[in-house]
């Protein structure tokens, strides 16, 4: 923990004990980067969060570390199915946990899915 020498107050971080000595003296190192706009700031955030009024949505600050070779997508995962796989109409899956078949009424669970299997034939 690191604590201010001014008004006590203490941080966990040593760079969120910098951010904080700006309330003290004053300084405000964070400039808005619109042409003509004079406005700055001492915590960083509070300008991203200016920017906005400039119509302009701020993002990460690039990384001095090397881009990954790795590209994590967010596409619909495809499974592709074998050459016999294709020529059977998919069954509807029935899946009871391990922690369920050891219960009482696993019989009244099994009535109850053949039940819905039923209605849905129709």
């Amino acid at each position: 923990m690191h604590q201010c020498g001014v008004c006590k107050k203490w941080f966990p971080r040593p760079s969120g004990l910098k951010t904080h000595m700006n309330s003290h003296s004053g300084e405000k190192p964070y400039k808005c980067t619109v042409p003509n706009c004079n406005k700055s700031f001492a915590v960083r955030s509070n300008a991203k969060r200016h920017l906005r009024t400039h119509g302009i949505i701020p993002t990460s600050e690039p990384s001095s570390r090397p881009a990954s070779k790795f590209t994590v997508g967010f596409e619909t995962p495809m499974v592709s199915p074998t050459a016999h796989e294709m020529t059977k109409i998919p069954n509807k899956l029935k899946w009871i946990p391990m922690s369920l078949q050891t219960r009482t009424n696993i019989a009244v669970l099994q009535r109850e899915s053949s039940v819905e299997d039923d209605d849905t034939d129709e």
